[in-house]
Parts: C-alpha cells; structure tokens; sequence
C-alpha cells in the first residue's frame, strides 16, 4: 500500500494593500478622537446648556423653599391674617346675637379656627411633597447627566473598536499544493 498524496490550502486573508494608507489615515484620526474622549467626556455626550443648568438651580431652590414653607411658600403671615378675620368675624357675629360669652358660639369658633388652621397644614404638606418630588427630580436630571458621562468613555472605545474591526474590504487568496 502506498501512501496517498495529499494536498495543502493555504488562505491568506488581510486588507487590499490599496486600502491600507486610507485606514492607517482614519485609524490615527479614530485614536486621537478616543484620547480626547477619554480625557474629556463632553466631547461624546452634550452637556447641560446654560438654560438647563439655570432651570435646575432655580427648581432646586424652588424645591427647598417649599419643603421648608420659606420665599414665596412662606404663607404664616396670610395664614395667621385669615385666622384673625375669621375670628373677628366670628365673634362680631356672636356679639350681635348676643351669644358673645356662650359655650356653644366659643366651640363654633374654635371649630371654624381649627378648620381653617386643618386647610392650610394640609396645604403646607402638600408643598412639601411637591417639594420633595421636585428636588428627587432635580437629583435624577443631574444623576442622567452624571452616568451619561460617565458612559461616555465606554462609548468612545465601541466606537473605535467598531472603526477597527470593520474599517476596510478584505481580501483572501487560496493557494493550494501537493494533490494528484
């Protein structure tokens, strides 16, 4: 029995020696792009403009004010001005029916001021929770902006490693040897 003869392919794969200056010129600007992505992040991803940093500022502070009944959410002095009125209201009516010193006028008007003051600890809660919600939602929009560029370095790698692997034709060449 003899030995058969036995043939080789060779392949040999790579990039047209015409494309290899245009991706050696693209592969060099795609590599001073990622150093400068990597060193800066606002390069990959928009930073917040200046509106959007104002309207944060100013929610932010907005948000504050109303978990802490300060600024324009300050409403003690209206609050107490209305609880006045409505006692003077009170008891003028109950000094005209002649009622001024009775049990029951006295529990009307303690109703009423409780009501009132019951109106307005709900409203002040309620500005607190807004509050509370507004400065959560400041927190994410500045958290979003935080992973962003945080991501962005991430991006800028994908970015180059999808230039280099997919940058140029391939060429492959078979040879083959030996054989009958």
């Amino acid at each position: 029995m003899g030995s058969g003869g036995g043939s080789t392919a060779t392949t040999v794969s790579g990039i047209d020696k015409e494309f290899k200056p245009d991706l050696k010129y693209g592969l060099g600007i795609s590599k001073e792009l990622l150093e400068q992505q990597i060193l800066d992040p606002s390069k990959v991803i928009a930073s917040l403009n200046e509106q959007q940093k104002a309207a944060l500022e100013a929610s932010q502070t907005l948000a504050s004010d109303k978990i802490q009944g300060t600024g324009m959410y300050d409403t003690s002095a209206a609050e107490q001005a209305s609880l006045q009125e409505l006692l003077g209201n009170r008891m003028g009516a109950a000094s005209a029916a002649g009622n001024l010193g009775s049990a029951r006028s006295q529990k009307a008007m303690a109703s009423a001021l409780a009501g009132r003051a019951g109106e307005y600890q709900k409203q002040r809660q309620a500005f607190s929770d807004a509050g509370v919600q507004q400065l959560a939602d400041v927190g994410s929009s500045l958290q979003q902006q935080t992973q962003s560029e945080l991501s962005a370095q991430d991006t800028a790698l994908d970015r180059f490693f999808g230039r280099i692997t997919g940058a140029a034709p391939r060429s492959t060449t078979t040879t083959q040897t030996g054989g009958k």
